[in-house]
């Protein structure tokens, strides 16, 4: 059911995060500067109330931001959080696609500043910010750094 729930051209996210993958897999489409990051949202990604459950909307953002901020920086590499703030705007019910787009406000030699809306339904069910490190491409292991620089493909 939940492959009917994901948009033409979407493709699955490759992430080595166990922890991202616990709730995964997520999806990604490129469209020029943007990347879109979803996730249909299954009865495991719920609360006991039957809505996503918060946490599970936090760690969407903060991956759509993350993701958002190597696409800008063109490193294929953790970004780490380094802040995040959110804001619950509204629930987000299961059985449908939850997606958002990172906007990169500032980006400086060492810090992505980005934000983004997360939408369910039509509708933004969460607002984020947060900045992201960008890594030292030296310190990425020279056997990763190829793949690391790589374009993200459409």
């Amino acid at each position: 059911m939940t492959d009917t729930l994901i948009p033409e051209g979407f493709r699955k996210l490759d992430v080595t995060d166990d922890f991202v993958g616990l709730i995964g897999p997520l999806w990604f489409k490129v469209e020029g500067e943007k990347m879109r990051i979803g996730l249909p949202l299954e009865k495991r990604h719920g609360n006991p109330m039957g809505w996503a459950h918060g946490g599970l909307l936090v760690t969407v953002a903060d991956m759509v931001m993350g993701v958002g901020s190597g696409h800008a920086t063109g490193i294929r590499w953790p970004h780490p959080t380094v802040s995040l703030s959110t804001e619950f705007v509204r629930g987000a019910r299961l059985g449908q696609w939850l997606e958002g787009t990172a906007r990169i406000a500032r980006r400086t030699v060492n810090f992505c500043f980005a934000s983004c809306d997360l939408v369910c339904g039509g509708e933004i069910v969460l607002v984020a910010t947060g900045v992201f490190k960008v890594p030292d491409v030296a310190k990425i292991p020279e056997a990763m750094r190829a793949r690391a620089l790589a374009k993200w493909e459409p």
